[in-house]
């Protein structure tokens, strides 16, 4: 799968593929930490771990339909999609009703809203101005649902970035201080649940070791973004870690929400970067989609099910 990243880089270097740009503290109650590993890794030298985040977890879906809203771009597009990623349709198995935004939605504050949503863009879209019309989004782009509109407001907000998003630069502090500062609107909005899906990765990441760091801190429940946290209304989804080798998991094993980097990768020169791509895409191929698809599922459920247990 490898065998073209050099032709990859050299294309990439002449051309940008703009799909969105760019950040400590929170826990959750009742979460555990078995890390075995360092969280960071460098290119061609992979430092596994297989951390539990959540031990003992429910992971059944909610017994009511309940909306939720998933801002996205292009990578979101496909992983939503019927005959790619297919997670509309297991949304709606699991009795979520989906709304979406995408390129061109509109907020009565902004227009063109969802044209923005690089890391950077994240402080502008909760507050009181922006999010009022993401809770009572009811469009779609990419899927339609199969099962009925409940009503009422989405009540789980799920936001990702694109792919441009996984070069963090030379340092992850500013990427760390935007997160935290996200916390403050989170914090005064208990009624929602949000789900950060942390951006995916390109086939070549400059910043590929900075990068994976980023994404540890941001799942890492005990000393990681949500370590200060005192709520179960945020949570983290580690997209990029599933699409960077087959053994890199964000999923459920036994009852337990499990973080694990493979320290044996399929790729050793390169286990920080997109794994799953055909040619020189970066959109992360159907297979890289549904096996995000079907980790995300149960980790969503037990996520809607501590919220609900702390209202």
């Amino acid at each position: 799968m490898r065998w073209n990243r050099f032709l990859a880089t050299a294309i990439m270097a002449l051309l940008l593929v703009s799909c969105g740009g760019s950040s400590d503290s929170g826990s959750v109650s009742d979460n555990s930490n078995d890390s075995v590993d360092d969280n960071s890794s460098d290119d061609g030298a992979a430092s596994g771990h297989r951390t539990i985040l959540l031990a003992g977890v429910d992971v059944s879906a909610p017994t009511e339909t309940v909306k939720i809203c998933f801002i996205h771009h292009s990578t979101g597009s496909a992983w939503i999609q019927d005959g790619d990623g297919n997670l509309g349709a297991a949304l709606n198995a699991d009795n979520y009703y989906v709304t979406e935004i995408d390129y061109g939605w509109d907020a009565a504050a902004r227009t063109n809203m969802g044209d923005y949503t690089d890391t950077t863009d994240w402080p502008d879209w909760f507050n009181d101005d922006i999010m009022p019309d993401v809770y009572a989004n009811s469009a779609h782009y990419d899927y339609t649902n199969v099962i009925d509109d409940p009503g009422g407001e989405n009540q789980i907000i799920m936001f990702k970035s694109c792919y441009p998003n996984s070069e963090v630069g030379d340092s992850i502090d500013d990427e760390k201080a935007l997160y935290r500062g996200l916390l403050d609107y989170f914090a005064q909005h208990q009624d929602k649940l949000f789900i950060l899906v942390v951006p995916p990765p390109e086939i070549v990441i400059d910043s590929a070791t900075s990068t994976r760091e980023l994404a540890n801190w941001l799942v890492d429940l005990e000393n990681g973004w949500l370590a200060q946290y005192p709520y179960a209304n945020v949570f983290p989804f580690d997209y990029y870690n599933v699409l960077t080798d087959p053994e890199n998991h964000h999923r459920v094993e036994s009852g337990d929400v499990v973080h694990t980097v493979s320290s044996d990768p399929a790729d050793p020169d390169h286990p920080n970067e997109l794994y799953y791509y055909s040619g020189t895409n970066d959109h992360p191929t159907a297979e890289g989609h549904r096996k995000a698809t079907a980790e995300y599922l149960p980790v969503l459920n037990a996520y809607y099910h501590l919220w609900q247990a702390s209202r």
